[in-house]
């Protein structure tokens, strides 16, 4: 017999649903379990198949569905907590925002950010947590174990939230940047009529007679204050050199619409942007 015992009634309901709902899903399998509840603060499981051991059927069931009750009820609640209580954020508009991005974190929905694969991995810490933790007959105390034994967890979504945050600053400062270089092209004089952006791996300008610019001539109407790709060399920048130069309509050939830099151009631009095919490059050259 298996006591969990609960501080909130709560989590002793929810988990009694899950728990006999999975029961009565394979009972028909030869699970052979029994669940009741108080209602109030005990589960009291039974395992009474004695075919098959307790380790190899009941035990990893049991595991599964409390490690999906710790991720389903309480990870966004201590996310949030460390993001206000540690990282200091209390505006209820950023908590969410960071939330947001730190769940895309944990559910390996971002490819884009380095060194993330110990995120995709919490399911496997909590379940061997509570794999070394459950025995066929024991008194298994719900609260403490998520205070005393989860705290790698807990270091992972420290962790998490950290990284997270970066990644809202770093889309704070996009947006900001997006806004002052949408109201530069909006108020400076054009110094282009049309500029010609070509995208086969690398960038290059052609002014409206189709002429490639050449980078110093890119370079000279480069506007230092409106640098922000300060992590590349100047020859390799794009949006700042382009916004420097205030073209009425940028044409852009690229066969990758969603690339970074061809997103860039068009929330910039706006309807002043005409993206192409890039083999419509060949065409408007040869005409």
């Amino acid at each position: 017999m298996i006591a969990i015992h609960f501080e909130e009634e709560r989590d002793c309901k929810q988990l009694y649903e899950l728990l006999r709902e999975y029961i009565e899903r394979y009972a028909d399998l030869g699970l052979g379990g029994k669940v009741e509840s108080n209602g109030v603060e005990t589960i009291l499981l039974d395992y009474t198949n004695k075919q098959v051991s307790f380790y190899d059927s009941f035990h990893p069931l049991l595991s599964s569905v409390l490690t999906e009750h710790v991720i389903k009820t309480r990870e966004d609640d201590w996310l949030l907590d460390i993001i206000e209580s540690m990282f200091y954020f209390t505006d209820e508009e950023e908590q969410q925002q960071i939330l947001m991005i730190a769940r895309s974190i944990l559910e390996g929905d971002r490819n884009d950010l380095p060194s993330l694969v110990p995120f995709f991995n919490r399911y496997a810490y909590i379940y061997e947590a509570f794999a070394n933790s459950l025995e066929e007959e024991t008194n298994f105390y719900y609260d403490p174990f998520l205070t005393f034994r989860l705290r790698d967890y807990g270091e992972m979504l420290i962790d998490c939230v950290e990284i997270a945050i970066d990644e809202y600053m770093l889309e704070q400062e996009y947006q900001n940047m997006i806004e002052d270089f949408r109201q530069y092209v909006q108020t400076k004089p054009s110094k282009y009529n049309e500029i010609y952006v070509v995208h086969d791996g690398i960038f290059s300008f052609y002014d409206q007679h189709f002429r490639k610019l050449a980078k110093d001539e890119v370079l000279f109407h480069l506007q230092e204050e409106l640098i922000f790709e300060h992590s590349i060399e100047l020859e390799e920048m794009v949006i700042s050199p382009l916004v420097s130069m205030v073209p009425n309509i940028v044409h852009v050939f690229s066969d990758q619409p969603d690339h970074g830099v061809v997103v860039t151009i068009q929330a910039i631009f706006q309807e002043r942007m005409k993206l192409y095919p890039y083999h419509h490059y060949e065409k408007k050259r040869l005409e």
